[in-house]
């Protein structure tokens, strides 16, 4: 039976995702159309559905001149517009979403109560509930239980030998042993404070997006300013000290300037949302939007819930399972910065100091979650003036050795997991001052 409380429940429900549409990330993982009472509102909530995939803004306004033809099967403009007033709030949104599920639980179970008679065989009774058991269950899934779709997606991609596997970073020996980063994959990027991770992470990104990859940054160190201050200095080879000084000429200002309008085409979205909850939500917002291939979180340690009174590796797990799950269920590559251990920085006395996958800083579930694990490592003492001098005068500076620890010009990337391909130290230049990092 169709209660006031329930018409104002899917009222409410709608009024939400026409105050924010961002929320429909999170509805469309719960509810589908079919699920309202009020066949209104499921026009409603179909019409919001299309509108947010064609990247329309969602108003009244929009909305009822998008529908102008239909709006008469939600119901009319004075229903519509009533509808998209009832909710002021983005409160207790999960629950709402949560009550209309049961509600249509229960309507399953009442609608097979009845349909049950005397009259049936034993054999239909038994279908009648399994069919209503399967309606039940199927309505908490993301995505339909579809097994053809599995072997239909397989067979297609195995005959696929058009186009480019994956998403090149530049940095072909990289490339060449991951197979370049493919959709599906969690990527662990780590190295000491100091090394690079942000330069390596911040250049492949942006050679991605410029690729034509549809690409994500997200930080929680830097702001946007010095992320797109990072990518200007490397692709347009302006010293990264102009731009922290203000020192830009006007000249080079436009080439910036020539050169965000290209990003900004491309789509590349940089996030400093710092809750990974809702950075998973802009991901799939973005995606749903857009469309996504590569997404960067840097660094992960960021994103932990300081306020929590678990354990640092617990909760550093939490969010690997998050992005692994995020990787594979949205079909995207996604790449996280992590810390190496401190202890690994704490003779700095020596020159060279080798990582393994070990020194992720509370790395147990990173490692476990990650399908490859690149690290990266520098001598950091080289950045000293006085160190490379005295370093020169003891005849140990070699400038054109492939080894970190005998050229600040060098810098070794390992791969040191890999359940997709082979593992070793490659060897690429190393120019900090361009925010740079590039083939041998």
């Amino acid at each position: 039976m169709l209660t006031s409380q329930h018409i104002e429940l899917e009222q409410s429900i709608l009024g939400t995702l026409f105050l924010n549409s961002n929320l429909l990330v999170k509805a469309r993982d719960n509810i589908k159309p079919y699920m309202f009472q009020v066949e209104n509102h499921k026009r409603i909530y179909e019409g919001i559905i299309r509108m947010v995939s064609d990247d329309k803004e969602i108003d009244l306004i929009n909305f009822l001149e998008n529908y102008k033809e239909i709006v008469k099967e939600m119901g009319g403009v004075s229903y519509v517009s009533e509808v998209f007033s009832c909710s002021s709030t983005e409160l207790a949104f999960e629950t709402k979403l949560e009550l209309l599920i049961k509600a249509f639980q229960k309507r399953l179970v009442l609608d097979l109560c009845t349909y049950i008679s005397d009259d049936m065989t034993i054999d239909h009774m038994e279908s009648k509930i399994k069919n209503t058991l399967d309606k039940i269950y199927s309505c908490t899934l993301k995505k339909d239980l579809n097994i053809e779709d599995i072997y239909d997606d397989y067979l297609l991609e195995l005959y696929n030998d058009q186009g480019e596997v994956g998403a090149k970073s530049g940095l072909t020996k990289i490339d060449e042993a991951l197979g370049n980063f493919r959709k599906g994959r969690l990527i662990t990027v780590f190295a000491r404070s100091g090394v690079g991770k942000s330069i390596f992470s911040t250049q492949i990104a942006k050679d991605m997006a410029l690729r034509g990859h549809k690409v994500i940054y997200g930080t929680s160190e830097m702001t946007r300013s010095e992320i797109i201050d990072r990518m200007a200095a490397n692709q347009l080879n302006i010293s990264c000290d102009k731009f922290n000084n203000k020192k830009l000429s006007s000249e080079e200002k436009d080439k910036v300037a020539e050169f965000c309008g290209k990003l900004l085409n491309k789509q590349l979205y940089i996030s400093n949302e710092t809750d990974i909850d809702k950075l998973i939500n802009e991901i799939k917002v973005y995606k749903l939007r857009n469309k996504l291939d590569i997404v960067f979180i840097d660094y992960i340690n960021k994103y932990v819930d300081v306020a929590s009174n678990a354990r640092l590796t617990e909760l550093l797990g939490k969010i690997t399972s998050k992005c692994k799950s995020l990787a594979t269920e949205e079909d995207i590559c996604v790449v996280l910065i992590a810390q190496a251990n401190r202890n690994v920085d704490k003779n700095i006395g020596e020159v060279y100091e080798v990582i393994t996958e070990a020194d992720i800083q509370d790395s147990a579930r990173i490692e476990q979650d990650s399908d490859q694990i690149i690290g990266l490592y520098r001598q950091k003492l080289f950045d000293e003036k006085i160190f490379r001098e005295k370093m020169y005068r003891d005849g140990k500076l070699k400038y054109d050795s492939k080894d970190a620890k005998e050229n600040p010009n060098c810098i070794n990337i390992s791969i040191l997991k890999n359940r997709h391909g082979t593992r070793g130290i490659k060897a690429f230049r190393w120019d900090g001052q361009f925010c740079k990092i590039s083939n041998w």
